[in-house]
């Protein structure tokens, strides 16, 4: 699992565009299950997505052609981003354009050859649900819209027995209070741990990076390492006051984090090597 890549974290909807959205808990319950979300429901989600496809693809394309604010368009970019890293997918080549950025996945699946477009297009109902959620309209077509859009995600993933406090499982609040924990560190000390990250052999972190990809996927939800590390990001770039910062210092605290929530599923050597960055600081952690 490489720890690198462009775009927001998870706030990158904006604190103030989700309180004041109609839907913004919805979007916080689409964070956490994509989180929770095991090999067997990516599978059923794109089972359903795959009914009424036609149909499907012209709402979508009516959906982001309506979209108007810069605002929400640059920042529902950043999720598809986000989304794209998360599930391992090619990422556009121009990412200034947000339009271009939204109808990207949609495309790629098309385009994709028969033999490379099964995970190209099993993961479009994340994509759709995003979409449904912060974009359909309010009227009687928007609301139909959202329907359509929103239906393979919801019967598969709701009600879900996650929720933000559980979202990477039992140790959550102790991963998560290394991120609180950092945000509250002064920048220098927050800036050092991201050199000392830097300065680990690479093949010994990426080892180590493999064995968290591995034990997710041996949890059984294989997508929990990588949307911790997308919660690390604004963590970091509020703890030093830059937005992006060096990926180094996201590794840190991430490294840290994902060594708390992954308690007892690592070995020892290499939860050492992860929270390394942390420990030199002098920081303790929560476990």
């Amino acid at each position: 699992m490489s720890t690198s890549g462009p775009g927001r974290g998870r706030d990158d909807l904006g604190r103030a565009l989700l309180a004041q959205h109609p839907r913004g808990e919805q979007w916080r319950q689409l964070d956490v299950t994509i989180a929770n979300l095991t090999f067997e429901q990516i599978t059923r989600m794109g089972s359903l997505g795959e009914e009424r496809a036609s149909d499907r693809q012209a709402v979508r394309d009516r959906i982001i052609n309506r979209i108007s604010d810069p605002e929400l368009a640059g920042r529902l970019a950043s999720r598809w981003i986000r989304w794209k890293d998360t599930f391992g997918l090619p990422m556009p080549a121009e990412l200034d354009d947000p339009i271009a950025v939204l109808q990207h996945p949609y495309l790629l699946a098309r385009q994709a050859s028969p033999d490379h477009s099964g995970w190209h297009k099993v993961v479009l109902p994340v994509f759709d649900a995003g979409l449904a959620i912060a974009a359909a309209g309010h009227d009687d077509t928007g609301s139909a819209d959202y329907e359509l859009l929103i239906a393979p995600w919801r019967q598969t993933c709701l009600p879900s027995r996650h929720t933000a406090t559980d979202a990477y499982g039992p140790h959550t609040q102790a991963a998560l209070r290394v991120l609180r924990h950092a945000e509250a560190t002064p920048a220098g000390v927050v800036r050092r741990m991201g050199r000392v990250c830097a300065e680990i052999d690479e093949q010994r972190w990426q080892a180590a990076c493999d064995t968290v990809t591995e034990a997710s996927i041996a949890w059984g939800f294989p997508l929990r390492a990588r949307s911790l590390y997308w919660e690390t990001v604004p963590a970091a770039e509020d703890a030093v006051g830059e937005s992006p910062t060096d990926t180094a210092v996201v590794n840190a605290l991430w490294g840290a984090a994902i060594s708390q929530a992954f308690a007892g599923r690592l070995d020892s050597d290499t939860s050492a090597l992860l929270a390394s960055a942390w420990r030199t600081a002098g920081l303790p952690l929560p476990g």
